[in-house]
């Protein structure tokens, strides 16, 4: 789902996102959807975009409060005015920063920090700058993400990431070094007859197997498949 409209509607609120260098995408709202935010009183977003993940996970937790992080001026402002719009305005904080740059206006650490991060290390740079931005890893390397969420992250937090498959492999690499290990892991499909697409991964520091688990937006036929409306339902008007 990439959208040519200015703007997406869901249940509870509605994401406007001409103006920013990313649009609403499937993807991106599976994350929203799937992290988990029960009992999380503080969480982080890195790299915030439209604001899509910290809306989808405000409304899930009515108690969280969320710093969400946007390097790029534009995005940063439509994000602020679709928060603004929004009934979780009062559990959402935006900062136009860098991660690198940036420091918590709170006392302590994040026990939740989730990202869908800049991944193109391979491809030609866009010519639109935020854009750019938004996609490569210029302004955020692996290594530069995995540094600052080691430095945001509460001893029993976790850290969930959205990431095409050789770019979690890089990141579990970097994160073998640290105490943090993957956990819990999504695998999502297009279709079951597709090559993996994109890796949710949940790091922690439990000392437990990671917990595996496939994700089929469609069925064979091009239908929604069933486990995907159900994770969407309480967001997608269709659902």
């Amino acid at each position: 789902m990439r959208t040519k409209n200015p703007f997406f509607r869901f249940k509870q609120f509605t994401v406007w996102h001409d103006q920013s260098a990313l649009k609403v995408c499937t993807e991106a709202c599976i994350l929203g959807a799937y992290v988990s935010v029960e009992g999380v009183r503080y969480g982080l977003d890195i790299g915030a975009g439209t604001g899509l993940l910290s809306l989808m996970m405000a409304q899930r937790n009515r108690a969280i409060e969320i710093s969400a992080v946007e390097i790029d001026e534009a995005s940063y402002r439509q994000a602020t005015m679709n928060v603004q719009q929004s009934d979780f305005g009062s559990q959402i904080k935006l900062y136009h920063s860098s991660i690198q740059d940036w420091e918590p206006k709170h006392s302590g650490l994040y026990e939740l920090i989730v990202s869908n991060p800049p991944f193109f290390t391979n491809h030609l740079p866009s010519t639109h700058q935020s854009r750019n931005r938004a996609l490569h890893t210029e302004t955020l390397t692996l290594a530069e993400l995995w540094e600052n969420v080691m430095r945001l992250i509460a001893p029993n937090g976790r850290f969930v990431v959205l990431l095409p498959p050789y770019e979690t492999q890089r990141l579990v690499e970097v994160a073998n070094k640290t105490a943090f290990v993957p956990v819990r892991q999504c695998n999502v499909y297009q279709k079951p007859d597709k090559p993996l697409f994109r890796q949710i991964t949940t790091f922690g520091q439990e000392n437990q197997p990671c917990e595996v688990e496939n994700l089929y937006i469609h069925n064979v036929d091009g239908t929604y498949a069933q486990s995907f409306k159900d994770l969407l339902q309480d967001y997608y008007l269709n659902f």
